[in-house]
């Protein structure tokens, strides 16, 4: 198992470093920051928010759009939503695996029409699970797949633009492992992409841009914990950190939740950013592996009695961590360049809803900010949020909801 560091803690960090220029600041909630420059490296250190704290951010109480139904026509029924985006005029654009189509809705939630479309032809989508999309300067938009490196670009009205595989994608037939795939895409439309992270370790990281031409290497950084941590052959680590991958305005974070620093790079590779926040790390408890063990079991259908004995077996001999991760996931904000952070919730101690924690576009921590459960963020305006939302029946629906960011 990977050694884990001794955590950091805001009070020994807010002495000034020898050699580094420092200033502490507090913010409007009274929570202090320590920002210090070290060897060209912007280094953020904050304190933790009060427990139970809330910022007076406000999503409105209903939807301005709600486009999805659990009946009628083919337009409205979602598969699998892998994204969505708000156009200049109005237009909502949403995307769904399930059919491999983008579908145009105007500014009421009425269906307006359909690109792509499961094929070879030009604009159409071959088998492979389309992932992600993006809203480009000019309103075109960018789609990619999980673990294919083809990209696809349409213009603003659905017109095909081209498709194409980087050339530092391609592989052999034999190697589908080595190529590098896109991952997130910059406020300025760079594409980060990277090795898949399950087999390589370290793995790459590039930064390309809309042509995927390479704009600058990120370098090799280590994969994540679970898939070389554990038994001899490298199995799975219940607890093993993640390694985010993810575009945060201009700056790209590559960062581990094994503790809450997350480590963001300028195009040229250079380490540009330290944010750290005050943690306490947890170690795994006997309740926290029974609910993790019984969430994973509660897939399999009750009647197969001999596989749920023999998963609970492969699960009880899983080695554990030796601390639950810091944070479950970061996202940088589509329009003002904060930096969203997903609170971890220890199996068997989830709340409703989803907790962040808020950091300006510096690195400062601004507070907590909750959303309702069942709802998953696709795109953050300035004034609006685009959900997609799953009700109790599993039914998706993609909701464009106004939002206030109150005073901070």
């Amino acid at each position: 198992m990977r050694s884990i560091s001794v955590f950091f803690v805001v009070a020994a960090a807010l002495a000034p470093t020898a050699g580094a220029a420092s200033q502490e600041t507090e913010g409007p909630t009274g929570i202090r920051t320590l920002i210090r420059d070290s060897a060209g490296t912007r280094i953020i250190e904050n304190a933790r928010p009060p427990e139970g704290s809330r910022l007076d951010w406000r999503l409105g109480p209903e939807p301005l759009v709600s486009i999805g139904r659990m009946e009628g026509g083919e337009p409205y029924l979602f598969h699998r939503v892998f994204g969505a985006t708000l156009l200049s005029d109005g237009r909502i654009v949403v995307g769904d695996d399930g059919p491999k189509e983008l579908r145009v809705f105007d500014r009421n939630g009425e269906y307006l029409e359909t690109w792509g479309g499961q094929g070879e032809g030009p604009g159409e989508f071959g088998g492979a699970q389309l992932w992600g999309m993006e809203r480009l300067a000019g309103d075109s938009i960018l789609v990619w797949h999980f673990w294919y490196p083809e990209l696809t670009v349409f213009g603003p009205n659905g017109e095909f633009v081209r498709r194409f595989i980087p050339e530092r994608s391609r592989w052999d037939n034999w190697d589908r492992r080595s190529h590098l795939w896109p991952l997130s895409v910059s406020r300025g439309g760079l594409i980060l992409a990277g090795q898949d992270d399950v087999y390589f370790d370290p793995a790459e990281v590039e930064v390309w841009d809309a042509g995927g031409r390479l704009r600058g290497s990120l370098g090799a950084h280590p994969a994540r914990e679970s898939s070389r941590a554990g038994d001899e052959d490298g199995g799975p680590l219940m607890f093993g950190d993640y390694v985010y991958r993810r575009a945060w305005g201009d700056l790209f974070i590559i960062s581990s939740n094994r503790r809450y620093e997350i480590k963001a790079f300028a195009v040229d590779g250079s380490l540009a950013r330290i944010v750290r926040m005050e943690h306490v790390p947890r170690e795994p408890a006997e309740v926290h592996i029974e609910a993790y063990i019984g969430e994973r079991l509660s897939r399999i259908p009750s009647e197969r009695t001999d596989r749920l004995a023999e998963r609970r077996r492969e699960l009880r001999s899983m080695p554990v961590a030796e601390h639950l991760p810091a944070f479950a996931a970061v996202r940088g904000d589509d329009a003002l360049g904060y930096l969203w952070v997903f609170e971890y919730e220890a199996p068997g101690e989830e709340t409703a809803g989803t907790l962040f924690n808020i950091f300006d576009s510096e690195g400062r921590v601004l507070g907590y900010f909750e959303i309702p459960e069942g709802m998953a963020i696709m795109e953050i305006g300035a004034d609006y949020v685009l959900a997609r939302v799953e009700n109790d029946l599993g039914v998706h629906s993609v909701q464009l909801l106004p939002f206030e960011r109150g005073s901070r």
